[in-house]
């Protein structure tokens, strides 16, 4: 746990030291998640990350405050990877979909984003050193390609963002209210 943690304070300083953007946009990834797809996922291979109206977190419809950058990438990589094999966290991480929605715009969205996206690039990088003994972003495309496709396909669904702005965007939907009046 500790190799663990210290890999992603490495990671967490050597990509903010480099001020990064999503990847280098030299090799696009082509992964998109229908929301059919999503829809049709079983619901422990789907991680739902919402920021509702307050701008807290919600994981999975729970909050979980007080929760550092570390321990969230760390729920994250748990999530991606199940290695106790619970039945609340995906069956692979061929199997996970992260959706990332939010109630408004709120700043913390793209933190959230940056961090999943993180942890994601910290699994490639990791998969690159095994299979080709160098980084991620060191690797020409087709590699790239191989790297997610055998291992962590990028599948992140945000749920507020359409591609285009003439597009619909998807919605998290009405969050409920506790004075809301239910008819019986």
């Amino acid at each position: 746990m500790k190799i663990l943690l210290n890999a992603f304070i490495g990671l967490a300083i050597t990509l903010s030291s480099f001020g990064q953007t999503w990847l280098d946009n030299s090799c696009p990834i082509k992964e998109k998640i229908s929301n059919e797809e999503y829809a049709s996922k079983k619901p422990n291979n789907v991680l739902s990350l919402i920021i509702n109206q307050e701008g807290k977190l919600l994981l999975n419809g729970k909050r979980n405050e007080g929760m550092s950058e570390i321990q969230f990438k760390e729920f994250i990589y748990d999530f991606l990877t199940n290695p106790s094999d619970h039945k609340a966290k995906a069956d692979s991480p061929k199997q996970a979909i992260i959706a990332l929605g939010s109630y408004g715009e709120h700043d913390s969205y793209n933190l959230i984003l940056k961090y999943v996206r993180e942890v994601y690039l910290y699994v490639w990088d990791t998969a690159a050193e095994e299979r080709y003994n160098t980084i991620y972003m060191n690797l020409d495309c087709k590699q790239r390609e191989k790297v997610r496709k055998q291992g962590f396909p990028y599948k992140v669904l945000e749920l507020n963002h359409g591609e285009d702005e003439k597009k619909p965007s998807f919605s998290p939907g009405v969050p409920s209210f506790s004075g809301d009046v239910k008819d019986n």
